[in-house]
């Protein structure tokens, strides 16, 4: 854990009959609800484990409610027996379930950072619900302040004077740091990330290309076309952060990301090339970048590394970072990758672009890990941006399961046996992983 939340006092008010009332009341009035759970039919079981002393006296493992289209049927104490009726259980310890009720948490987003176990029930249906989700937990009584109030942080313009000439320079004077971690990145860069796109060969892809069917070869260009506008884009896009390191006078930083921006510029060089000696037709590609793609990508992406520019504060880094390496590359990259290795690699197919994914995915490594290494950093000495900073990625991570969902809904049955639950279940774990490396959640 790399910084520590304040902790207060919780009320024994919680999960006696009194409360259970008020929630019930709080419930059946609740307009937001009714309006946000007008589709959800289904009984859930919140689970707590263990459970709290109260519920422990009486044999009682949660609350049991009956969901009926924005209606609240039913919400008593749960014991053992509704297990087996409830259709969702949610699983958490009692900490967990007061800083839910307490701030006010996104039930859906702490699914996604492993602090709330979804133990039964679908994740695709879930997270289409997790606006209901919320409100629901919204309307549970809390008794006291939020353990954490949002402090404002200021995102004032920080500007950092151009120089205009140098007065000093690190090698002449310090010299670099080849310990440092930067440093160790860009020595694997030269290792493993000189490859040449224009040396693979597509012969054979050409090949299996005319045997795939239509339904085949219209998920290769989808996925396809959301990689290729996403390497342009953060080749494009990743120069605001660089000229923030270098400014800072992080040199060794700065040599890494020289060969991060080069690899990004590869990628982009990659698709184009695979298109080209590929495809007997150029399609359009844009149809498939659908409203959260473009919102993501062509808005929030350039956005959030462009306001570097003028605002290179601590918390306008973290947030161009958790965009590009949290969400861009960590999350919603990674999982495409599986997606090419489980439709190519299981069917022996492609192997030009099955060497070049394999390729990406190894630069995409290290890009990741100087990310966490920046946000690290960045919160080690700045511990007040940390809630802003987990809003902005809880926004992010929204719009990543809302890209998936788009992936999904032309397809009736999604060739070579993709499955949304699958898809949605790795990019989770894929943000679990980044998470659990931070200590922030």
């Amino acid at each position: 854990m790399w910084f520590t939340k304040k902790k207060v006092a919780r009320s024994k008010k919680y999960f006696t009959d009194e409360w259970v009332g008020e929630w019930k009341r709080a419930l059946e009035e609740s307009e937001l609800y009714k309006v946000k759970g007008k589709e959800w039919n289904a009984s859930v079981l919140l689970r707590m484990d263990p459970p709290s002393p109260a519920l422990k006296k009486e044999s009682y493992i949660g609350f049991y409610l009956d969901l009926q289209y924005g209606e609240c049927h039913e919400l008593r104490y749960a014991d053992e027996t509704d297990r087996d009726i409830a259709d969702v259980i949610l699983k958490a310890d009692e900490s967990t379930w007061l800083t839910l009720i307490e701030q006010k948490k996104d039930p859906a987003m702490m699914i996604m950072k492993g602090s709330l176990k979804l133990e039964k029930g679908s994740l695709v249906m879930l997270t289409n619900q997790k606006q209901a989700a919320k409100a629901l937990l919204q309307t549970a009584p809390s008794y006291e302040k939020e353990s954490l109030d949002e402090e404002y942080i200021s995102e004032t313009i920080d500007k950092i004077p151009v120089r205009r000439k140098h007065i000093s320079f690190n090698t002449t004077n310090r010299g670099l740091d080849f310990e440092s971690f930067p440093m160790k990145l860009f020595q694997k860069a030269k290792q493993f990330g000189v490859w040449d796109p224009a040396s693979i060969s597509f012969e054979k892809d050409r090949e299996d290309w005319k045997k795939l069917s239509d339904d085949e070869k219209t998920i290769i260009i989808h996925l396809s076309s959301l990689f290729m506008a996403g390497e342009e884009a953060v080749t494009l896009d990743l120069l605001p952060l660089i000229q923030t390191i270098s400014k800072e006078g992080r040199l060794e930083e700065e040599i890494f990301l020289t060969s991060f921006l080069w690899e990004e510029a590869k990628h982009t060089e990659f698709f184009s090339r695979f298109v080209k000696e590929v495809f007997v037709e150029r399609p359009d590609f844009e149809q498939f970048h659908k409203p959260f793609y473009k919102k993501l990508f062509y808005r929030q992406l350039p956005e959030d590394l462009n306001r570097l520019y003028t605002d290179s504060s601590p918390l306008a880094q973290l947030k161009a970072s958790g965009t590009y390496n949290m969400i861009v590359e960590g999350t919603l990259a990674e999982t495409g990758y599986e997606a090419y290795h489980k439709m190519l690699k299981e069917n022996n197919l492609l192997p030009g672009l099955q060497d070049g994914i394999i390729k990406l995915k190894q630069d995409e490594s290290r890009h990741i890990a100087y990310g966490l290494y920046l946000i690290n950093r960045l919160l080690n000495d700045n511990s007040d941006c940390s809630a802003p900073f987990e809003k902005h990625l809880e926004e992010l991570l929204d719009d990543a399961t809302n890209v998936i969902h788009e992936i999904f809904e032309p397809y009736d049955v999604v060739p070579f046996g993709l499955e949304k639950e699958w898809f949605l279940n790795y990019a989770i774990k894929q943000f679990q992983q980044r998470i659990n490396k931070l200590g922030i959640y």
